[in-house]
């Protein structure tokens, strides 16, 4: 998971990068927050995962786990995109290339696995 991480901070950067040179600063800070959103989403699911791990071989508490870390990545995206949206004022379109370049890179690191 550690991996999945500095992929999707990579590659965040990068688009990021690549919307400030096109669209300005405001284009670089709309996708990095979109990013973060990407980047917290799979730092709920790490914690979770750990949670999963140490319920050892009980399934229904490893589903529960489950459940809940579906439930709180689905509250914290769109809470941080409402955040961002509406309370910060970013681009939309940047802010969705942020966070679609963070869960792109996830789901291409699950591919490899």
């Amino acid at each position: 998971m550690r991996r999945l991480l500095i992929l999707q901070i990579i590659m965040v950067s990068l688009v990021s990068a690549g919307a400030g040179m096109y669209a300005g600063p405001l284009a670089t800070k709309a996708s990095l927050f979109g990013g973060m959103i990407a980047l917290l989403n799979t730092g709920l699911m790490m914690l979770h995962e750990k949670r999963a791990v140490s319920a050892g071989q009980d399934a229904q508490r490893i589903l529960k786990y489950m459940y809940l870390c579906a439930v709180e990545r689905m509250i914290l995206a769109l809470g941080l995109f409402a955040m961002g949206l509406v309370a910060l004022k970013l681009l939309p379109l940047q802010l969705f290339l942020g966070f679609i370049a963070g869960q792109v890179t996830a789901f291409l690191n699950g591919l490899n696995h």
